[in-house]
């Protein structure tokens, strides 16, 4: 009964884990995406390439050009503290998702030491569950796929 316990409590422990990982994957798309929309607003439009392109084009042959050569000037500010937040943001998530990513890889680790009995549980594979129970690299950020 005990054994019934303890393995009904890791599944629980894996199942949350899961789950926990997955919203931090969710999160930190959805944070990077409006960190970069917010970059693409403070260009203008233009996008970071285009606009980093226009503040060191020398040469103007028409109006437009100018146009875009301005407003790149004019918005050098509000560009910069965009990436450096969209930089801090997305540094901040990659952390949550590694934390997260850390944890299913303890729950993982405990259930494939159920066998058989661990891989119904998750629905998983033992290769699936053997690749989510690799430590991933701490110095870089998470593989997702």
């Amino acid at each position: 009964m005990a054994a019934v316990d303890a393995l009904t409590e890791a599944g629980a422990c894996w199942q949350q884990a899961y789950q926990a990982w997955q919203q931090a994957l969710e999160h930190r798309d959805r944070v990077i995406s409006r960190a970069e929309r917010r970059v693409l607003r403070a260009t203008g439009g233009l996008g970071l390439r285009k606009w980093e392109a226009a503040g060191r084009r020398r040469r103007i042959n028409t109006k437009e050009e100018a146009s875009m050569v301005a407003r790149a000037v004019r918005a050098r500010l509000d560009v910069r503290l965009a990436v450096e937040d969209a930089d801090r943001l997305r540094a901040a998530e990659d952390e949550a998702v590694l934390a997260a990513r850390l944890g299913l890889t303890e729950a993982t680790k405990q259930m494939l030491g159920y066998g058989t009995i661990g891989r119904q549980l998750t629905g998983l594979t033992s290769a699936e569950l053997r690749q989510l129970a690799r430590r991933p690299p701490t110095n870089s950020p998470v593989k997702t796929d």
